[in-house]
């Protein structure tokens, strides 16, 4: 289900998929311009602010793409190609569909140029340079040779960062082209990470946030008391809301990483947060039956 609002989240409108896949992440490179990624290998793209979307990648797409990219490679004696050839055989075995390879997308993210990556289950990454016109397989240009998944993207000044399983945290090495790995003091999930002017946060399992002033080679574990999953971190001024998967909320102030505690939404499971053009101190939250706008409040 795709839902619309120009109005800050006071009204929504339905509005038509080309897929019947779950979509768990939508980002918008400008006002016009917005991709939304989800199971079976779902990409979707819009050019009209998303009053209507186009498919981008599917599941046959997809396996198409991968089985040509690097057949071609192995063709011409390229080992590397040759080796995810076998191993994209390996994981077809499990499908129920044969020219279909369904594992999820889970993130989607654009710079200014039109160049980003899509991310998802397995270590598939994906990178194109042209708003996602065309895409070129980089499953082996990570230091994920374990193939955990790839939950989370962020983007500064032409760097990508990717955060993934086991404390899986990347950073993308423009000159080698490829994403290297950062050690993270912490071998939990990571469901997101954010890149900031002279700060680097990353977020996952049990209320965990780690902060980096140096671009990941240090790291402070910030004491957030929060027990359950972090799904979003919503920039806020100088502040940046921390949001729980139960609904507690944080406040992180981005210079000093002080925490103030924000009063809970009771509002069930929420998947992602993020704030409301209408206000800047209410957050458009979704939830299972769709989007919700709460209220920013500190705790009494």
């Amino acid at each position: 289900m795709i839902q619309r609002s120009d109005d800050g989240g006071r009204s929504w409108q339905q509005v038509p998929s080309p897929v019947s896949s779950d979509l768990v992440q939508v980002r918008f490179s400008d006002e016009r311009n917005g991709w939304i990624v989800g199971h079976d290998s779902v990409l979707l793209h819009t050019s009209d602010g998303g009053d209507s979307w186009q498919i981008q990648l599917d599941g046959r797409r997809l396996l198409a793409l991968l089985q040509g990219w690097y057949g071609q490679r192995a063709e011409a004696g390229d080992a590397i190609a040759d080796d995810m050839l076998r191993e994209i055989g390996m994981a077809m075995t499990t499908s129920a569909t044969p020219d279909v390879m369904a594992a999820p997308f889970l993130d989607v993210l654009f710079d200014g140029r039109g160049h980003g990556f899509v991310v998802g289950a397995f270590g598939m990454i994906l990178h194109s340079q042209d708003a996602g016109a065309t895409w070129e397989p980089w499953i082996e240009r990570t230091d994920n040779d374990r193939r955990m998944h790839l939950y989370g993207l962020a983007e500064r000044q032409g760097v990508f960062y990717v955060a993934g399983e086991q404390g899986l945290l990347m950073r993308l090495e423009p000159q080698a082209g490829r994403f290297v790995a950062l050690q993270v003091p912490y071998g939990g999930t990571f469901f997101g990470v954010r890149a900031l002017d002279g700060l680097l946060l990353v977020h996952g399992l049990r209320g965990n946030l780690f902060a980096s002033r140096d671009d990941g080679q240090q790291w402070r574990k910030v004491e957030t008391g929060l027990e359950s999953s972090l799904v979003s971190l919503v920039e806020q001024g100088s502040k940046l809301v921390v949001v729980s998967q139960d609904g507690q909320m944080v406040a992180v102030n981005s210079n000093t990483l002080a925490v103030t505690s924000l009063q809970p939404v009771r509002v069930g499971e929420i998947y992602a947060a993020s704030l409301s053009s209408a206000a800047d101190d209410k957050l458009v939250v979704a939830l299972f039956s769709g989007a919700r706008v709460v209220a920013i409040a500190k705790a009494d």
